[in-house]
């Protein structure tokens, strides 16, 4: 029988990986810069995988850009690293935990979130 965790989501997760490249913003002003993969998405955060420490730290603030799909505007938003959980040892990955703090392009984000969370019939 493994550990069970209360569910302290506000918003449902979608899995979906998307490349993601960004800085961790130090408390002295120090630019640590990531690139990575989410592993799932919601309306107001993400989980992403990156392959460095880079000092991550909760409460830490982030910039990053990514794209839904192809084609799509690229969308640069803030965040705030609210968890991390980091292997003692290589391989990586470490995996971070993201709240959106400000985004452009909110809406569109918004909607591609929705249709993976509710896909609707194709054939209708």
């Amino acid at each position: 029988m493994g550990l069970e965790f209360p569910e302290r989501r506000r918003y449902e997760r979608v899995h979906l990986e998307l490349p993601v490249s960004g800085q961790c913003l130090g408390m002295a002003g120090d630019i640590y810069p990531f690139q990575g993969e989410t592993r799932d998405v919601s309306f107001e955060g993400f989980c992403i995988k990156v392959n460095s420490n880079n000092g991550f730290k909760i409460g830490q603030n982030v910039n990053f850009s990514t794209r839904l799909y192809r084609g799509d505007p690229l969308i640069k938003a803030r965040g705030r690293v609210c968890w991390f959980h980091a292997l003692p040892s290589p391989p990586w990955p470490i995996n971070m935990g993201v709240m959106l703090t400000n985004m452009l392009h909110y809406r569109l984000w918004y909607k591609r979130v929705n249709d993976e969370i509710y896909p609707r019939d194709k054939t209708t």
